[in-house]
């Protein structure tokens, strides 16, 4: 058969962009749509299309720890002056609280969201906070407290070895001044003593190594650098 004959025989190209193109996306929506009809037929994409945009069933959920921050924020620093929050301010004084300054909503059921969020969540985000506030601000042993109490709500690691390095710097500073530090210091504080000692400890002719004496001028003397 020759070139030309088969040429005849073939089908014309229009049937071949008519069809539909599995692996192409697009470029328009309907474009899918309508591959998607070709392949499944037009009841099948209307019920797939019916079922996959349904609304969720369930209320939305309500964004209401933006307006708690301040509670936590509160409750986190009586925490590091040596309080106890969570007896001080129920989870229902805080709820009806919040419901009190919630027109519009229904009062109990707001009450009873707030109530579940805060019996959730409350006692470990409160720590966390305090966490973050506790080891700049106030003294140190506030801070070892707080990391304690988080290793009793929270069992991820990272805090039973925030709490390990925590008192490995309060025995390392003992060690080194002869006595634990003073009350008044923080975590910060003691770990910025704790260097300042190991910097203090370090030889002024340097540190040694495989090339002799770094520091004072040792090694830049054998270079011939002055």
């Amino acid at each position: 058969m020759t070139d030309h004959k088969l040429a005849d025989e073939l089908p014309p190209l229009s049937s071949f962009e008519d069809a539909p193109k599995w692996d192409l996306v697009g470029p328009t929506v309907d474009d899918d749509i309508r591959r998607a009809i070709a392949r499944y037929g037009a009841n099948a994409v209307k019920e797939a299309a019916s079922r996959l945009t349904r609304p969720k069933r369930g209320r939305k959920p309500e964004p209401d720890w933006p307006e708690l921050r301040e509670i936590i924020d509160a409750d986190a620093r009586d925490w590091l002056s040596g309080g106890d929050p969570f007896k001080a301010r129920s989870n229902y004084s805080i709820a009806k609280d919040f419901a009190d300054r919630s027109p519009g909503h229904s009062h109990p059921a707001t009450m009873k969201r707030i109530e579940r969020k805060l019996a959730k969540t409350r006692k470990v985000l409160t720590l966390l906070a305090a966490q973050l506030f506790g080891k700049d601000d106030y003294p140190y042993g506030a801070y070892l407290r707080t990391l304690e109490a988080i290793t009793e709500v929270n069992v991820h690691p990272v805090w039973k070895e925030s709490l390990a390095r925590a008192r490995s710097d309060i025995a390392d500073y003992a060690a080194r001044y002869g006595d634990t530090p003073p009350n008044t210091l923080s975590m910060a504080e003691v770990e910025a003593q704790v260097r300042k000692g190991l910097l203090a400890a370090i030889p002024k002719s340097g540190i040694g190594g495989i090339f002799g004496t770094l520091g004072s001028n040792g090694h830049l003397d054998r270079l011939g650098i002055k």
